[in-house]
């Protein structure tokens, strides 16, 4: 019989910043979030900028920043 341990890893923690222009307005937007790792952050960013792309309405945007949080 085998007797294992799960281990929790912690969550790493990131701060992204994005430009976006409207038709109208240009905004910075700020968030945080968490990934497993800095592979799992990179998938969100990119997850991220798809869904942007995809806004009716955004003419143009870019990243400013993504910083990992440390504890």
């Amino acid at each position: 019989m085998l007797t294992g341990h799960i281990v929790a890893t912690p969550a790493l923690k990131f701060h992204l910043t994005l430009f976006v222009r409207t038709y109208g307005e240009e905004a910075e937007l700020s968030f945080e979030f968490e990934a497993e790792d800095l592979y799992a952050a990179g998938d969100k960013v990119l997850e991220v900028s798809r869904r942007i792309s995809e806004c009716p309405g955004i003419l143009y945007w870019k990243i400013l920043s993504v910083v990992q949080i440390k504890p």
